[in-house]
């Protein structure tokens, strides 16, 4: 089944990816992608740039999810995150787990940060994650408040490899 997993161009899927996207307007599942109230679908470049990386996430041929960030080459730091999981599927962490390997043990990134609303179902997968390279967890309290005015933290993540002297 893992070598069905793949992270594809998301242009090839970028009508599915849209709809799909529109779909969680107004929910939970848009809160934790956008951390904020609004409602979007991702600007899916149709040309690609060196610092901008999108993909969708597919298990075979199903798309089962969207996957983005961003790299700054010239301080090595991958960063702005964005991830959505159209179903329950284990796909979506193998397929996020690979990128992030290769972004270290392949490209060398010095850097990884990310945020998260608390309470996002993955928390413990990002917490594990962290824990497992060294990094830092950072929580700042009451920052976001979503319609029905309960407050949601703010999670900010760091990861440093290879501390430069």
């Amino acid at each position: 089944m893992n070598s069905d997993i793949k992270l594809k161009p998301a242009i090839l899927y970028q009508d599915e990816i849209i709809r799909r996207m529109a779909e969680r307007n107004y929910s939970d599942d848009m809160l934790n992608y956008t951390g904020c109230l609004d409602c979007y679908s991702p600007n899916i470049l149709t040309e690609t740039d060196a610092s901008t990386y999108q993909y969708a996430i597919v298990d075979g041929e199903r798309l089962v999810g969207y996957f983005d960030y961003k790299v700054d080459w010239y301080s090595s730091c991958a960063h702005c995150f964005g991830l959505v999981s159209f179903e329950h599927n284990r796909a979506v962490g193998i397929a996020v787990y690979r990128e992030l390997r290769r972004l270290i043990y392949d490209y060398h990134i010095h850097r990884i940060e990310w945020r998260m609303i608390g309470g996002n179902p993955v928390e413990r997968h990002y917490d594990r994650f962290c824990r497992r390279y060294g990094g830092k967890k950072f929580v700042l309290t009451d920052v976001i408040k979503d319609r029905s005015g309960r407050y949601h933290n703010d999670v900010i993540y760091e990861i440093i490899f290879e501390r430069q002297q």
